[in-house]
């Protein structure tokens, strides 16, 4: 997982990319409320539940006996540590043998959850969970999905931790601990909601599904790849009616420079991702002894190569605001619903139809987290070469992201980076296979060349994800998702007298949900925690405030409620 897209906690200043835009002069074109716009970004009618057979949500913020199960069940799993690396492939090796006893573990936490429901493993660790209807139900309903993953990425040196990071450190407020935000909070959140509708007799009327995967800090091609199949043989193309997963940019608020508070808060998970490629450089050159070098070594070559990625054809990465992409809605729902925070000039940027332009003043107001949604990235973020200093290097291999904006290919970026390099290989007399090429046979790699260089991707390209609808009006999957989140978060103590906006963004990275494009095309990415109590993911430090752990259970609880006895087509 990435961390949040969009942070909103920001002040705002006009800069030269905005001065493109007619700065209205009227009080309502200032506010953002004319005419054209007062439909804008319509408010989710909240979803109010009955509470006389099932107790409230609000419950697990008011139970203190509740508090501390959930302590104890998160710490248990954040001691564990099922890390995984992009070379653990085999699930039958020694070094999966953490989630053996991680899944021990769950069948002791949640004795009700494994007793009930069918319990699946595929590839060994995989895990699909399914709470199957009652035999008399006559109505076929959809199921729901909520995925997890129950691997974490690698510690570094734990000495630069202030707690230890498989310990579970409880402070009474943040727990601590390698997973404990990414992602064993929603997993054990997750599992704990099913466990309490079924202490309290709860027959779901419609299936509802667990799926979580062991590899999606490593690409999830043993995980979810896996469990993808199974599902769309089970319930066929389109035959989930929702997928939760982890993501999002979680709730936050606008804020003013002057640090004045503000009435609404936005719920933002996500309904897109970007899409990815991952391309592998390979140089192979003749070696010897370092006295008598050739005036550019094999690492110098792809450092030059390098070099020219990060600084030819740059125009590639010019942001765009295309009408349909998930951003735009965001920032129209923040004119509509903070007119005093937003910058006065991005009502007309959102009308204007130089989309490019827009983009640009839009990403160099809210800098690199917002910029990175609309545009495509390069980072160059594996280089090596050379065995001994006295040594030539033989072998040198470099590995460089690129997260795909909505309005490119992966093909795109390929083309470009071999563009780029071609001219380099001629000046050094290389052979080259390209990214379209196979690759020259081992001896032939010198012949008539003084070195051969090869292009390839690493798992293959990403195209960018579908991207799930988020109009109320003929969405009513998304209009009650939606609406549940209101009324969820709007009962939080924390968040009292606040508005909750729910509007669906766009996420950077990816998750697991790219596996399961065919299942539904209502997809949202959320890890639902309030700014400031969801901190550290992927570094040191990591940790969840225990009340956002508590408040992402509300939502898993009340949307398995709120969908159980509900049909889209009524």
């Amino acid at each position: 997982m990435l961390p949040p897209a969009i942070p909103l906690a920001i002040g705002f200043s006009l800069l030269s990319h905005a001065e493109a835009f007619t700065i209205p002069s009227s009080p309502q074109q200032v506010l953002g409320i004319s005419t054209a716009d007062k439909e804008s970004c319509p408010l989710a009618p909240k979803v109010l539940l009955n509470d006389t057979d099932l107790f409230p949500s609000l419950r697990y913020l008011q139970d203190e006996a509740i508090l501390q199960r959930q302590v104890t069940r998160l710490s248990k799993a954040v001691q564990i540590p099922t890390q995984i690396t992009d070379t653990m492939t085999d699930p039958d090796n020694d070094a999966f043998a953490p989630f053996v006893d991680f899944h021990k573990l769950l069948a002791e936490l949640f004795p009700l959850v494994y007793s009930k429901a069918n319990i699946e493993h595929v590839n060994r660790f995989n895990l699909i969970i399914t709470l199957d209807t009652s035999p008399d139900t006559t109505k076929t309903r959809k199921p729901l999905l909520f995925t997890a993953h129950q691997d974490v990425v690698p510690i570094n040196d734990a000495s630069d931790w202030t707690h230890p990071p498989f310990s579970g450190y409880f402070d009474g407020e943040f727990l601590w601990g390698r997973g404990s935000s990414d992602c064993k909070n929603g997993l054990i959140g997750l599992l704990s909601a099913v466990e309490d509708l079924l202490s309290q007799g709860w027959v779901p009327s419609r299936p509802v599904v667990l799926a979580f995967g062991f590899d999606e800090e490593a690409q999830g091609y043993i995980g979810a790849a896996r469990i993808a199949p199974v599902l769309e043989e089970r319930y066929g193309k389109d035959g989930i009616e929702f997928i939760l997963d982890e993501g999002g940019g979680g709730l936050s608020t606008l804020h003013s420079s002057s640090g004045e508070d503000e009435n609404v808060i936005y719920a933002l998970p996500d309904v897109g991702e970007k899409g990815a490629v991952t391309i592998v450089l390979s140089l192979s050159v003749p070696g010897g002894h370092s006295s008598i070098p050739p005036k550019h070594t094999g690492v110098g070559i792809m450092s030059e190569i390098i070099y020219k990625l990060e600084n030819t054809e740059l125009d590639i990465f010019t942001p765009k605001l295309g009408s349909q992409h998930p951003s735009r809605q965001v920032f129209e729902c923040q004119v509509r619903h903070s007119p005093q925070y937003v910058e006065d000039w991005l009502s007309s940027a959102l009308d204007s139809n130089d989309q490019a332009a827009a983009a640009e003043a839009i990403a160099e107001s809210r800098g690199q987290s917002v910029r990175h949604t609309l545009q495509s990235s390069q980072a160059a973020d594996v280089f090596n070469g050379g065995i001994k200093s006295n040594a030539l290097p033989e072998k040198i291999t470099a590995v460089v992201n690129y997260r795909v904006a909505l309005h490119q290919t992966p093909e795109m970026l390929q083309e470009r980076a071999e563009r780029i390099i071609r001219p380099i290989i001629e000046k050094f007399n290389l052979t080259l296979s390209g990214f379209s090429d196979t690759d020259e046979d081992e001896a032939n790699v010198f012949m008539g060349s003084s070195g051969h260089f090869a292009l390839s991707t690493l798992n293959g390209p990403l195209n960018p994800a579908p991207v799930s609808p988020t109009d109320i009006q003929t969405s009513p999957v998304w209009a009650r998702f939606a609406g549940v989140t209101r009324s969820v978060f709007e009962s939080v103590p924390s968040l009292k007298g606040k508005t909750v906006v729910v509007g669906g963004d766009i996420t950077t990275g990816n998750t697991d949900t790219r596996l399961y494009w065919n299942l539904s095309q209502n997809i949202y990415r959320w890890s639902p925690a309030r700014e400031g109590r969801s901190l550290n993911i992927h570094t040191v430090d990591e940790r969840i405030g225990i009340d956002a752990h508590l408040e992402a259970m509300m939502l898993y609880y009340d949307l398995i409620r709120a969908f159980d006895l509900w049909d889209s087509s009524e």
